[in-house]
């Protein structure tokens, strides 16, 4: 892959160069330490962008409501890494040796979609004042809690969590601060609003407890 790197070396936009690039790529199963070298700098927000990239595809369930555990955990773990200074990802061997197949990915129509999304509706380098160490800060702490609502079995809790990791990421990585600010209004919203359904359904459950526990809970 140091041949593709190298050929979108003096690219303005080389982070959706790169993803470009990896779509079309001939090979279609990386492991985790190749990813991460191709893409290179800022390696932790790329991984939460290749982390839920594929769990944010509106595509149908493929492990039954868990598929995104996996991804929902390492982001958290990185996520920590980030809030305490860490400027490069420190995965364990074993993981950067997984192999991640992105066939279906490179196959998508939903793929050249946000391509079309990225190009029409984003624009580097914009608004450069809303990237500094504070909203880097931010970024990961709003990363735990989606995190968190990804390692949730349940309807509902995967898909938007995922989605947010990855267009804060996106926006991060493509240094518009527009949408990156717009993102992380979105994505406060998201937590306040799965807080105020938890709420409403855990006094729900309460209030039908003898209805779903057949009376054995008074």
């Amino acid at each position: 892959m140091t041949s593709v790197t190298n050929s979108y070396s003096n690219d303005q936009t080389g982070f959706l160069s790169k993803i470009k690039e990896l779509v079309e790529h001939h090979r279609s199963k990386f492991t985790m330490r190749e990813l991460l070298a191709f893409f290179g700098k800022d390696s932790i927000i790329v991984s939460f962008f290749l982390l839920t990239f594929i769990t944010s595809i509106p595509l149908p369930p493929w492990g039954a409501g868990f598929e995104t555990i996996p991804g929902g955990l390492v982001c958290i773990i990185l996520a920590i890494q980030g809030i305490l200074g860490l400027t490069s990802v420190y995965v364990p061997d074993f993981i950067q040796e997984l192999e991640i197949d992105i066939s279906f990915v490179q196959k998508s129509e939903t793929v050249q979609s946000m391509f079309g999304f990225i190009d029409k509706y984003m624009e580097p380098n914009r608004h450069q004042y809303a990237f500094n160490v504070f909203t880097e800060r931010l970024l990961y702490l709003l990363v735990i809690p989606h995190a968190l609502l990804m390692l949730l079995p349940i309807v509902f809790t995967n898909g938007p969590p995922s989605q947010c990791i990855t267009l804060l990421s996106l926006a991060w990585l493509l240094q518009d601060g527009l949408l990156f600010l717009v993102f992380i209004g979105l994505s406060i919203f998201i937590i306040i609003a799965y807080i105020f359904l938890f709420f409403w359904f855990g006094k729900f459950l309460y209030k039908t407890r003898r209805t779903w526990t057949f009376g054995l809970w008074q």
